[in-house]
């Protein structure tokens, strides 16, 4: 029996790896060789560097400081005009919108510039400006009255007879008088407490009645209960207040909103007067998004606050270049609140297109999937432990050596790298994450060719390699500098390894190839080199996906059985599916649903019976020319098989293991021949003395 069982075994495994094909080997013939050493230009297909929208308005400042529109004072001065409505968008020449239209980051910079910045002018304008923009909870509270009380009279707040709500429309704009000045209601204020901690907010007494503006507030105290009560088991929070600003909308261009600003301590100062409480300014566009992505962009807010509270010196010493960790881990920490939201995805596609050439320490909201993969695997409160260990000084190349230093750092961006590529990284819900492909540039081999790949520390740089079809190359893959790089067929999942060492392409067959370091002022390169091409023949017919008939499974397995010569087991029945499916870029896959195979008479004893079932497949290149396929094994393998004996009706025990090719001493490198007609594909083992295999079409 055991002899009998190996040779089944072993045929029943070449169904799927002569046919399906999984890569690997060397080269077999030299004939057709061409000797050209570098491609021709027209082989290289370099990728486009779009142009996509920035993601806030740092990056836009960013963007018009390099290329001599603005200087920073004028950017600054400028944005926070027009944040405060002295100018419309049309007057500051901002040109293209934004993805993310908050202006925290703004009011960081612009407080970081009363620290450092040498033009007291300037300096001057800018307090004027953020003080306008963000009025102290004390002057708040002058002109407000608490919500219910909103329908009596209030001793020392009632308005003047000759006010009207004129007065409280200017208010604002009139920079909230101090208490010298009649005092009047404008304001509606109401609150929670939470983890010890009192949270105000403010809104325009004129509201009152408005069941389109109710909503909002109620969900803005909502945000305060979900966010204060997840983010206090990570650091310390403290009071902050809400105030939905009454200052003019004056955007002549309706893409340009900015929805809300935290004004966030620098150092030990704070230009909102001292105030211990941590500043959420709400402006009217806000109100324009729907209730759950109001709710999260609130959190986001409120994760600012805990920043300041917990890493302010690593969130105000390096100034801007914190942005990255700073809007990054307000997106997926708003997210750990509002986990079924995911208002976060919207930088999905330009993490996607700016990875490619950028440093994760180069962006800001987009690095959202970074920070969602790594507090994924490590976890929240580590991740805000993390981030301690930023620096607290400028420079861009200190926040890429923090990085670097934290343990595993390789490993874990080689593995964010993949669940980027694969399409795999998941949400807070677990839902996926769903990215664009883009690629850092696109190469085509069509004979003896040398191309260099690199990557830069934390930048995603990834490659389209391509081979010409009906072709066979022998490649090989050097490594230079520290990091590391792999392939995997195009359109597939997982498998990451090197470019085989032989690559057979029927229509042209695409990889994926990444090269990535994170070891700073380095750069790591992978040259992938063909030395050999030769013709490979490709068969069109064979393209789509075929399943094996059960009749002529059963025949065939009872024609392997009966070779095996006297006391052979009977093969009684066959069900399930065995398919192949062949792709027209030289790829396939072959494989087995809930085969399952019945023998009787095992052993010569007839009350045995086995049941083995199959499940799983086999992928990779073939080749076909018309009448032979041919393929190697050591590519992606995935397959168990379960085996079941029952003795006179009683199970008697039951075994699952993993198919390996290399446990089977029949090479698969031999042909199989083939007849395909239309729908109907024939093929015949190759083992003497057994039945071929009819499988039919299913789809193209």
């Amino acid at each position: 029996m055991k002899q009998q069982s190996s040779i089944y075994f072993a045929l029943v495994f070449i169904l799927i790896a002569s046919q399906a094909c999984s890569g690997g080997g060397t080269a077999s013939a030299t004939a057709g060789v061409t000797t050209t050493a570098i491609p021709e230009i027209g082989q290289i297909t370099p990728t486009a560097i779009p142009g996509p929208l920035p993601s806030g308005y740092m990056e836009l400042l960013d963007n018009k400081i390099a290329s001599g529109e603005w200087t920073q004072e004028e950017g600054l001065v400028t944005l926070l005009k027009m944040f405060a409505g002295e100018i419309q968008v049309s007057e500051a020449g901002l040109g293209q919108s934004v993805l993310e239209s908050e202006g925290t980051g703004i009011l960081r910079l612009a407080a970081g510039y009363l620290q450092t910045g040498t033009d007291q002018a300037v300096k001057d304008e800018i307090t004027r400006l953020l003080t306008l923009l963000v009025p102290s909870q004390e002057a708040l509270d002058r002109y407000s009255i608490p919500e219910d009380q909103a329908t009596g009279r209030v001793s020392g707040l009632a308005k003047p007879a000759r006010q009207d709500e004129e007065d409280c429309r200017l208010l604002w704009a009139n920079g909230f008088p101090d208490s010298r000045t009649p005092v009047f209601p404008c304001f509606l204020r109401g609150g929670r407490e939470v983890a010890g901690y009192s949270y105000q907010v403010y809104y325009p007494l004129a509201w009152r009645g408005d069941a389109s503006r109710a909503p909002y507030y109620e969900a803005t105290l909502q945000a305060v209960d979900d966010s204060i009560t997840l983010f206090q088991n990570y650091g310390g929070v403290r009071q902050i207040y809400f105030v939905f600003t009454t200052l003019a909308d004056v955007r002549d261009t309706p893409s340009w909103t900015t929805y809300a600003s935290t004004a966030t301590r620098y150092g030990d100062q704070a230009f909102f007067n001292a105030t211990e409480a941590c500043p959420v300014v709400i402006n009217p566009a806000a109100m324009a998004l729907d209730i759950p992505e109001y709710k999260q962009a609130m959190a986001h807010e409120i994760f600012h606050c805990f920043q300041a509270w917990n890493l302010p010196e690593q969130l105000d010493g390096p100034g801007r270049d914190s942005d990255w960790w700073a809007e990054g881990t307000a997106e997926y920490y708003s997210n750990l609140v509002y986990p079924s939201v995911n208002a976060e995805h919207r930088f999905a596609a330009k993490f996607s297109s700016v990875s490619r050439f950028s440093p994760l320490t180069d962006m800001s909201y987009e690095n959202f999937a970074f920070f969602q993969f790594l507090g994924s695997r490590i976890g929240p409160i580590a991740l805000i432990a993390l981030l301690t260990d930023m620096p607290t000084h400028p420079g861009r190349d200190f926040q890429v050596a923090a990085l670097a230093a934290v343990p595993e750092m390789e490993a874990a961006f080689e593995e964010f790298v993949q669940s980027v590529l694969d399409n795999t990284l998941t949400d807070s819900d677990a839902g996926p994450i769903n990215m664009p492909v883009n690629y850092t540039n696109e190469f085509l081999f069509t004979e003896i060719s040398s191309i260099d790949f690199s990557g830069s520390p934390f930048v995603v740089a990834r490659y389209k390699v391509s081979f010409a079809g009906e072709s066979e190359f022998s490649v090989s893959t050097v490594p230079e500098g520290p990091g590391r790089a792999a392939a995997r067929v195009r359109g597939t999942i997982g498998g990451w390894a090197s470019i085989p060492e032989t690559v057979r392409a029927c229509g042209q067959l695409d990889y994926a190839l990444y090269v990535i370091t994170t070891t700073p002022a380095v750069v790591r390169t992978e040259t992938v080199a063909t030395s050999v091409v030769t013709e490979a023949p490709c068969d069109e017919c064979l393209i789509g996906r075929w399943e094996a008939t059960n009749d002529s499974m059963l025949s065939y397995m009872q024609s392997v059985t009966a070779a095996g010569g006297e006391n052979v087991p009977t093969v009684e029945s066959v069900t399930g599916i065995a398919s192949l499916d062949f792709n027209a870029n030289g790829t396939g896959t072959g494989g087995y649903e809930n085969f399952m195979v019945h023998e009787t008479g095992v052993g010569g004893n007839e009350g045995t019976e086995v049941f083995y079932t199959f499940q799983g497949f086999s992928s990779g290149p073939y080749t076909a020319d018309g009448s032979e396929l041919l393929g190697l094994t050591g590519g992606t393998t995935e397959m168990m098989v379960t085996v079941r004996i029952v003795a006179n009706g009683a199970s008697i025990s039951s075994t699952t293991f993993p198919v390996r090719p290399e446990d089977f001493p029949v090479s698969s490198a031999i042909p199989t021949a083939y007849i395909c007609d239309g729908d109907t594909l024939t093929t015949w083992p190759p083992a003497e003395g057994v039945e071929p295999i009819e499988w039919i079409h299913v789809s193209p």
